[in-house]
């Protein structure tokens, strides 16, 4: 028969001796595990727990944007919607609004929320705290569509219900400041739009009677030049001044002009009396335009607060895991130490 080898018979004897030691100390070994069981419990149970509480917003589809892109296109705007879709616009205008903070942290004073320290002498340092709780998640873009998927806002807070009420509240506030800017900056395009139309008439006006002046110096009372007959039909109109840039590319166009006094001074001043009784009626329809599009309730962007989701940041579960298996490698190591500790003194005293 053959022997086995002597290091097979040595390990087979460690893990003999090993085995006899766990049992020996199974006691120790769970009351150690259960102490740890213990601690984590009680830690887990005295930590603070946060939520985070997350909330999606896209751009709408409301109908009422067509009327509103109709309007910044027939006052002339300065372009700001038009790079893309007009909803697309105004979401990224929302969360530019967002990103500045104010109402968000406004909503968190007037709820009293740490107040004092949050308008303490190391305010900064406090408002950089709060502001972190409020993440906004960049979109991903959509290809297909070439669009984006909405913004995604990620709230940490310790109390739910009080997460989603102050996030609906920014979120309020924010819309209403988005939509007083929306209104404001159409206003302003309407009104530098009617004082350069104004500008422009009171030009013509000073050219005009300029003309008038040489057509009675000259005695020239009615129209001599073919051109003038058109040129007085066209300045009736709004129309004049493309009129007028389409002439300038001509080569005659400046001597045309310079000699419109020859229209006669009987044409020039029923031209400039016309002028000035201009009541500018297209801009006043826009601007009731504008105000009855405030009085109706706009989608601007689109999201649902119940369908906010919330879930918690503390993982007792995973604590508690932990710490058993770490009571039980500690456990299993003192065992270990306290049977080489009481081998050597067994030793000794032999």
């Amino acid at each position: 028969m053959k022997k086995k080898p002597l290091s097979h018979m040595d390990d087979e004897i460690d893990l003999i001796a090993v085995s006899k030691i766990i049992w020996s100390g199974k006691i120790k070994i769970i009351l150690i595990t259960i102490f740890s069981y213990l601690i984590a419990l009680g830690y887990s149970t005295q930590i603070s727990s946060n939520y985070l509480t997350s909330l999606t917003i896209t751009k709408s589809h409301n109908s009422e944007f067509n009327k509103l892109n109709s309007l910044i296109n027939e006052i002339k705007s300065n372009g700001d919607y038009q790079k893309n879709e007009l909803n697309e616009e105004i979401l990224y205008k929302f969360i530019n609004e967002l990103k500045d903070y104010e109402e968000f942290l406004l909503i968190l004073k007037n709820k009293k929320i740490d107040s004092e320290k949050l308008f303490s002498e190391n305010q900064r340092k406090e408002l950089y705290k709060y502001v972190n709780s409020l993440k906004i998640v960049e979109p991903k873009i959509d290809e297909t569509r070439k669009s984006t998927t909405g913004f995604k806002l990620d709230f940490t807070w310790k109390d739910p219900d009080e997460a989603k009420n102050i996030l609906q509240d920014t979120l309020n506030l924010v819309l209403n400041n988005l939509e007083k800017s929306i209104y404001e900056n159409l206003e302003q395009s309407l009104k530098l739009e009617k004082e350069s139309k104004i500008n422009k008439d009171r030009k013509r006006i000073d050219f005009l009677k300029e003309q008038s002046s040489i057509a009675r110096e000259l005695n020239i009372k009615n129209n001599t030049l073919n051109f003038n007959t058109m040129v007085s039909n066209y300045n009736q109109t709004e129309n004049f001044n493309t009129m007028v840039s389409s002439y300038y590319q001509t080569e005659n166009f400046n001597t045309m002009v310079s000699n419109y006094y020859q229209t006669g001074y009987l044409a020039i001043d029923k031209e400039i009396d016309l002028i000035k009784k201009r009541e500018y009626k297209n801009f006043k329809f826009l601007e009731q335009e504008i105000n009855s599009l405030k009085k109706k309730k706009i989608q601007w962007v689109n999201y649902n607060i119940y369908l906010i989701n919330t879930k918690s940041l503390k993982n007792t579960k995973s604590i508690l895991i932990k710490s058993v298996l770490l009571g039980f490698i500690l456990s299993i190591l003192y065992v270990f130490i306290s049977n080489i500790f009481k081998s050597h003194t067994h030793v000794r005293k032999n």
